[in-house]
Formats: C-alpha cells, structure tokens, sequence
C-alpha cells in the first residue's frame, strides 16, 4: 500500500475533495507551547476556504476550555464545539450508556470537570494514600467498596498508586460494571532523555488484575470520531485526519474511512514510514499508513495559499 508526498496536485485534489479537517495537536500544530511554523497560517487559509476545523487530542490532562485557550494563544481560531478530547468523548460516551450510580475515577481533575460538565456523579480524584500498615494487616483492611459504583474510567493519573489499582480492578470484576479508557497512549510526546510512562500504563495496571478490556475513547479506537460524526453530522469519505503518529492517528482515519495525511514534524519519521509500508502484511499494520505525507503542516499550507 502506497502513500503519496504531497504536491500542488495532491494540494488541489485534497482541497476539491475534503470539507472537514480532523488535526492533532501536539506534533502537528505546535511542540510543547510553540507553534510548529506554518501551522496556524495553513489552518487560517482551510478557514478561508470554509472548511471546518477540529482539534482532536489523546490528551485527557485539559478541558476543551482550556484547549480552546491553548489554540487561541498559539494563534488557532478555536472554539469548544471544535474540540474534542478523551476526557470530554469518556464523559459524552458514559451519559450516552444511561447508567445509574457512580464513576469511579482513576483520572486528574480536567476529566473531573467534563464528567460534572454532564451531570455525572464521580469519586476518586486525586491522592489515596497507601496506609503505612499495609503490610503487616493486609490490603483488605483498608478498602471498603461503594456499591452504587456502576462504571470506571481511566485517564492520566498522577497519583495512581496500589490503592486506586485495588479500587479500580474489584469494581471492574462486578458484574455489569462498565470500563472505560480515555486512551492506551504509552508515553508522554517529550522531548530528550526523560521518558513520561502515559495513560496506556495506568491503563494497563488496572486491565491486568481486573482481567477485562476497557472501551478505548481515543485514537487509534473509532468512539471519538463516532461521537463527532453523530454531533457534526460528518461524512466520513468527506474527511481527512491529519496526525504525526501512524498507530493512532493515521489508523482511526483509516478505521473509520477518512483520508489521511501523516506529518513528520512530531512522532514519526521518513525512515520509519518506510520501514512501515515495507512490513504492513497484516490489515492491522496497513491501517497505520497514510494516504498521503508531507515533512510539516506549513508545506500543504503554501500549496493551499495559492488557491485562494
């Protein structure tokens, strides 16, 4: 399966053919708290063109809020309906299954705020301590399940510790509790030697002992744009998703039939797209390559600039 660099005919196929632009921020659109150069002039140029914009994010750490402020002072025009991330989709996702009871979790408190946004009842954020007599009484001494507890949801938690695993892994085993994942990301996007275990750790320290498998909001998993789509009323072959990394951001648009652009600007690289396409013998492998490729957003941007 070949992909294609884009050029100012790819450019002018891509603009005719595409209406809503799906972007990933960190990587894409800017590294850390600075713009990617090019990347707001090429957002404000589809806008110019009257195409729709969304940020899509992994990131279940902010609310779209405070995505939206993040856009803004980056210079991305931005508002919340043209945002979504986990901590929200987890949130619009549980209201939608009509649950009764409570959400235990394992989160940080901007998933907190999209979980209040709905109306939902939670526990569970922020520090449980492990008692220092742990170890000589036992675990069980110190954990009293709340039995109105009818779902978990996992994020980015920085205080997730033996306790909340305990908490998090017996509600899960209740029969007919439901779990749910913001995303199985491995690692924060940062730069140098430090390396920042994600929300796919935490994740993975609750599925392992709960022995069950939680629905993944997130890329590379379909509930996000499933979400959108219904909200915006997409159509999917009218969409591109354009992300740095192939495993998720480049599988959901292929999941999901949009087109695809993968920039080199963040996770990925030209070697390992090659090595990639040279090794996709299984259809899992062939949904992470993009239809198309360029080294940055800008590059599309000075194509697309000239047909305005």
């Amino acid at each position: 399966m070949a992909c294609r660099k884009v050029d100012r005919t790819i450019a002018r196929k891509i603009i005719d053919s595409i209406d809503n632009f799906l972007f990933d921020c960190d990587g894409v659109l800017w590294e850390a708290s600075k713009e990617i150069p090019g990347s707001a002039d090429t957002i404000a140029a589809l806008r110019k063109l009257g195409k729709k914009i969304f940020y899509i994010t992994n990131n279940s750490g902010k609310t779209r809020s405070q995505y939206v402020e993040k856009c803004k002072s980056l210079g991305f025009h931005a508002a919340e309906e043209d945002v979504i991330c986990t901590g929200h989709a987890a949130a619009q996702y549980i209201k939608a299954q009509n649950l009764k009871g409570k959400v235990y979790c394992v989160g940080n408190t901007s998933m907190g705020v999209e979980l209040d946004s709905f109306g939902i009842k939670h526990f569970g954020i922020g520090p449980d301590e492990v008692p220092g007599s742990i170890e000589q009484i036992g675990i069980q001494q110190h954990v009293n399940l709340d039995p109105e507890v009818s779902c978990v949801l996992v994020g980015f938690d920085p205080h997730i510790n033996y306790m909340k695993m305990t908490k998090a892994a017996s509600y899960i085993r209740k029969n007919g509790t439901l779990f749910v994942a913001t995303n199985e990301d491995t690692h924060l996007p940062l730069a140098g030697d430090l390396v920042v275990p994600g929300t796919g750790a935490v994740v993975g320290a609750i599925k392992i002992p709960a022995r069950k498998e939680p629905v993944v909001v997130g890329k590379p998993n379909s509930v996000m744009f499933d979400l959108l789509k219904k909200e915006h009323n997409l159509d999917p072959s009218r969409c591109m998703m354009v992300g740095d990394r192939s495993d998720t951001d480049i599988h959901m648009a292929n999941l999901c039939g949009m087109d695809s652009l993968l920039v080199f600007s963040g996770d990925m690289s030209y070697d390992r797209l090659q090595d990639l396409q040279k090794s996709a013998d299984t259809d899992d492998k062939k949904l992470n390559i993009p239809k198309y490729y360029c080294d940055k957003l800008g590059d599309l941007g000075s194509f697309i600039q000239q047909f305005i």
